[in-house]
């Protein structure tokens, strides 16, 4: 009888056990796929339901961030166990503007958070955003940042003063917050400097005797590149060398062009003798920049397929070294000539050559204080209010000092270590890192930095990237300080005086990028000085056509109005 008893009990057991288990399961995969209907309170009264906030990253490309589980891996188990919150997250994988327009021309955004690709100035998504938040699309968020989202607010302190004048706080929203920039850099030693230059191949600079130091202007390059011409210089196929060329589109010969560039920062010449400025287009140093550029074509010292080539032609010429001087990034082509031309021909190393003065006798650049334009993400105004607030919640918690970490360097003890209050990740995961596995494995360096409105990459951590800081590069240090280093401005950007004036589309349209590129394309290959003035002559009178003295007078106008330094 007890046996029978023992064996009935141990039956209740087993079904109770299963019954659990089922409803288990059931709880589970409902918060998984929840939609919130039912709100986030679990059958048992006690512990929440995480919340799943579905996430679009409108930018074309950003697959490449994504975890291989957007529910199982090591940042997304840490915010879920902070916040209880999920964020499912779906990649754009065609045009950023065409997705926009798609999502909020339907009227049902079907996402609760969307991340956009840039926002400010007249890109072409900054207008779709701000259309659609003035029409009451987009939530607008100063409530609930204020109550959940202290942290993301930090947002304002890596933002140029103008870029909030002009965009996160601009007239058009009324006083509301619909969108919040992320990627700014938290002090200014956090804005990366590229280290953009140009680079000569060194077996053939040093054949002619020439030194990195003797490139100190355009006319030098100039000199170099005869001699380049004259000389009997192969590629690593045996082939005769170019004397210079680019990457893909004509990436960056602007480089070499240095010598006419005000180093202005907004597209204005200003005249010296009056303090006016006009477009830059019609300045002076356009002629000088032109007709340098055309001798170069004309005297066969520049690739002419250079300027309109594709990345996969250009990537071509460059793996066997068929130029002798290029101007790019320095990031651009590190890793590509260690994979390919340096594996067999070590000797043909680019070198950075200059410091090369801009026209004001300035070496490097300009950078502003504080970014003028940043990625961003909105709230879709159709979000449920809870959904909206566990989002915040968790974009909140991701720009703490803890979510930064476990975004970029993971989990301390297990991913990194901290010593001297420096984040070190540990180097398994640092080959990982250097591999691509580490963001799909774990989520480490992947699409969750994306919610991060301050990167703190040198002012906390002390490098870039993990791993940086303990192997350092002694070219880039030299470009960075020697050649092209940054000096930090501080201002007001006269193009966004732009923003005020009556005719700002027709200008826009005017000032056109493309045609420009046209009309100094058509310069560089005329058969004569004379003619390729004639084409620029053409190009300056049909700004005029348009309008361009008005809106230059009024921009003038504009900047005498202002007590603060104006950038031009």
């Amino acid at each position: 009888m007890k046996r029978n008893m023992k064996e009935f009990i141990c039956l209740v057991m087993v079904v109770l056990l299963t019954f659990s288990t089922l409803v288990s399961c059931k709880s589970k995969e409902t918060s998984v796929t929840n939609d919130n209907e039912e709100g986030n309170v679990t059958d048992n009264g006690n512990e929440k339901e995480p919340i799943v906030v579905k996430v679009f990253s409108c930018w074309n490309g950003s697959s490449g961030n994504a975890p291989r589980d957007h529910y199982d891996n090591v940042v997304a188990n840490k915010i879920l166990e902070e916040t209880g919150v999920i964020l499912d997250i779906e990649y754009a994988t065609s045009s950023e503007c065409e997705n926009l327009n798609m999502m909020f021309s339907s009227g049902d955004v079907p996402y609760d958070l969307v991340t956009a690709p840039y926002w400010g100035g007249n890109g072409g998504e900054t207008a779709v955003i701000k259309r659609a938040s003035s029409q009451g699309m987009v939530m607008p968020l100063e409530d609930l940042l204020d109550e959940y989202g202290t942290n993301i607010k930090e947002f304002e302190q890596g933002s140029a003063k103008d870029f909030l004048e002009n965009d996160i706080y601009c007239k058009e929203f009324d006083g509301h917050t619909y969108v919040i920039p992320y990627q700014l850099p938290a002090k200014p030693e956090d804005n990366k400097n590229w280290g953009y230059c140009v680079y000569v191949r060194k077996d053939i600079m040093e054949d002619l005797g020439w030194k990195p130091e003797d490139f100190d202007h355009s006319e030098k390059i100039y000199e170099f590149l005869k001699e380049v011409k004259a000389g009997d210089f192969k590629d690593a196929n045996g082939n005769p060398v170019i004397p210079a060329g680019n990457w893909h589109n004509g990436w960056d010969y602007n480089q070499l062009t240095r010598s006419y560039h005000t180093g202005y920062m907004c597209g204005f010449w200003v005249d010296p003798e009056t303090d006016k400025a006009i477009v830059d287009r019609r300045g002076p140093l356009v002629f000088d920049e032109i007709l340098f550029m055309r001798k170069l074509v004309a005297e066969g010292l520049f690739d002419p397929e250079a300027f309109r080539q594709n990345d996969t032609i250009a990537k071509e010429k460059h793996a066997v070294g068929k130029y002798a001087l290029h101007g790019v990034h320095y990031f651009h082509q590190k890793d590509f000539y260690k994979n390919t031309l340096y594996k067999d021909h070590p000797e043909m190393e680019y070198v950075p050559v200059g410091p090369i003065k801009n026209s004001r006798g300035q070496i490097g650049g300009n950078a502003l204080k504080g970014r003028a334009g940043s990625p961003a993400w909105f709230i879709p105004a159709d979000t449920d209010k809870e959904t909206a607030i566990a989002a915040i919640k968790a974009i909140n918690y991701l720009n703490s000092t803890e979510g930064k970490l476990l975004a970029f360097y993971g989990v301390e003890g297990e991913h990194y270590d901290m010593v001297d209050g420096k984040p070190k990740m540990r180097k398994e995961y640092i080959e990982m890192n250097k591999e691509g596995t580490l963001k799909t494995e774990t989520g480490i360096q992947g699409e969750y930095r994306e919610f991060i409105s301050l990167y703190p990459y040198m002012s906390e951590w002390g490098e870039f990237t993990p791993g940086e800081s303990e192997i350092p590069d002694k070219t880039y240090e030299h470009i960075i300080k020697d050649i092209v280093p940054d000096t930090i401005v501080d201002g007001y950007r006269a193009s966004n005086f732009i923003n005020d004036y009556d005719k700002k589309d027709e200008i826009n349209e005017l000032l056109n990028g493309d045609l420009w590129r046209d009309y100094r394309e058509r310069a560089y290959f005329a058969s004569t000085e004379e003619e390729a003035k004639k084409i620029i002559d053409e190009y300056c009178q049909y700004l005029i056509d348009g309008g361009i003295l008005e809106y230059e007078e009024f921009i003038n106008e504009e900047a005498d109005k202002r007590d603060d330094n104006i950038l031009f």
